[in-house]
């Protein structure tokens, strides 16, 4: 059976003034997933939208809908995302301590970094984590282009799953396109993380069906 990788679309550029019929466009293109993008203005200074409205948005897909938490405190808001129907939430390591480490003795838990942040903080996740997400820009805002040190830092993190045999996926966030994203699958991606390439496209079906040709290393 051949493996393909999982696109998943961030809804921030998606119409708000119609959601539904904006989301059931992105989910026909093709895509396996949609991926919030949760800030709350004091870990990163952009501010999105919090349990609340995701639960609305994650109620009108019939795709899985994993958030990513840019926030300072995650172990406040976790199971809120939980409870919102989020199939997983990843939080950065950046704000993971002894006092809220504890997040990960739950199931579907992700991990993420920013591209100035060493790879060796992921270290206390390996074993837990159901997924590693590597920032290939600062987390906070979109439209920014993609820092190519990202590729040398996917392939760290498959090399170090492979020798260890852990399970989690790799995932990659920040100007996925149909330029770098080939890149990040070669270097070890699972899930590519694709905004604005896609969701603003006149013909998004087309460039998700390009995504998903994408040769994927086994």
């Amino acid at each position: 059976m051949n493996k393909k990788v999982e696109i998943s679309a961030s809804v921030l550029n998606i119409d708000f003034s119609k959601l539904k019929e904006s989301m059931n466009q992105v989910e026909k293109s093709g895509i396996d997933s949609f991926h919030l993008d949760i800030m709350d203005g004091n870990f990163v200074n952009n501010i999105s939208f919090g349990p609340d409205i995701s639960k609305t948005i994650i109620s009108l897909a019939s795709v899985p809908v994993h958030s990513h938490l840019m926030v300072k405190e995650p172990e406040k808001y976790v199971e809120r995302f939980f409870d919102a129907g989020s199939k997983s939430v990843t939080v950065h390591a950046e704000v993971l301590n002894e006092k809220n480490r504890d997040l990960f003795d739950r199931p579907f838990m992700g991990v993420s970094l920013n591209p100035d942040i060493p790879l060796e903080i992921l270290d206390p996740y390996f074993e837990k984590a159901e997924r590693i997400l590597v920032m290939s820009v600062m987390a906070g805002f979109g439209g920014q282009k993609f820092i190519t040190e990202s590729l040398k830092r996917i392939e760290s993190l498959r090399k170090k799953r492979d020798a260890k045999g852990y399970s989690f996926l790799i995932e990659v966030d920040g100007g996925i396109n149909g330029e770098t994203a080939p890149l990040c699958v070669k270097a070890g991606a699972d899930v590519i993380i694709v905004g604005s390439w896609i969701t603003l496209s006149e013909d998004l079906s087309r460039r998700v069906e390009m995504l998903k040709r994408i040769p994927v290393r086994l």
